[in-house]
């Protein structure tokens, strides 16, 4: 297959370093177009006003080719598109640093660059590790998990949706299963903004993990549990269980 791959941690990060090497062993055309410095939380954000360096790399991990580019992961994929002359056959965006769980998938610069890939119509993955680790942490069961199940992801994906796959950061004989499930609908962060001394007008904001309800059926409660978890994302997000509240509106 000609795999493209991207993320929103660098092109520094181990992660998407082994998964390029993993997936260019297997035999498979791979391309990695990611962010030269960390992305995270860049959603689905485009630079359409600001210029961008995009530079090509001598060689990355055995991949065809790999570009990084001072853009969000989503200016990745439109780089990868509309300048690579190459067919893809799929998109994975990742491995990330961190879960991309319940409503966080809203803020994900992983989630956002694979929405962009079922945009352009190619099948597209985000993958993610849960916890997040100040050195990266270890990878090696998310890039297990996707290069021995490649052909049936590839084939479970469907047209204007993403695969959402979160892996617990365990070693895969430690895996109890996978869990087809929910984002989880509660709310996952507590922000709170911190002003930074001696400065004025000057503030940090810090966001902090709540607790939520594990006794139901989503994607936190079955990773908690060391599940696996696979939640399929569409791009349609029309409330059409909504329409009949709206008819008054109509005229």
């Amino acid at each position: 297959m000609n795999i493209l791959l991207t993320n929103d941690d660098g092109y520094q990060s181990s992660g998407l370093m082994l998964l390029c090497e993993k997936l260019s062993s297997m035999g498979h055309n791979v391309y990695v177009v990611a962010p030269a410095c960390q992305r995270s939380a860049f959603s689905h954000s485009v630079n359409l006003h600001n210029e961008m360096i995009i530079s090509k790399l001598d060689s990355y991990c055995g991949a065809k080719a790999a570009y990084i580019s001072e853009g969000s992961p989503a200016d990745c994929v439109k780089f990868a598109m509309s300048v690579l002359n190459v067919k893809f056959d799929l998109l994975v965006s990742g491995p990330n640093n961190g879960e991309n769980a319940g409503n966080g998938v809203l803020y994900s610069g992983t989630v956002g660059a694979a929405e962009e890939g079922a945009i352009f119509g190619i099948k597209s993955i985000a993958l993610s590790r849960v916890g997040w680790f100040a050195d990266g942490g270890s990878f090696s069961t998310a890039v297990e998990y996707l290069a021995d199940n490649l052909e049936l992801l590839h084939k479970s994906c469907a047209e204007r949706s993403v695969l959402n796959i979160n892996v617990p950061c365990l070693p895969m004989s430690e895996i109890k299963g996978v869990k087809i499930c929910k984002l989880c609908g509660e709310c996952l962060f507590s922000d709170k903004f911190i002003k930074v001394d001696g400065k004025e007008d000057v503030w940090k904001i810090k966001g902090e993990w709540l607790d939520v309800d594990k006794t139901q059926d989503h994607d936190i409660t079955w990773t908690s549990r060391g599940y696996i978890t696979v939640t399929p994302i569409t791009l349609d997000r029309t409330g059409y269980a909504l329409f009949s509240n709206l008819k008054g509106l109509a005229k």
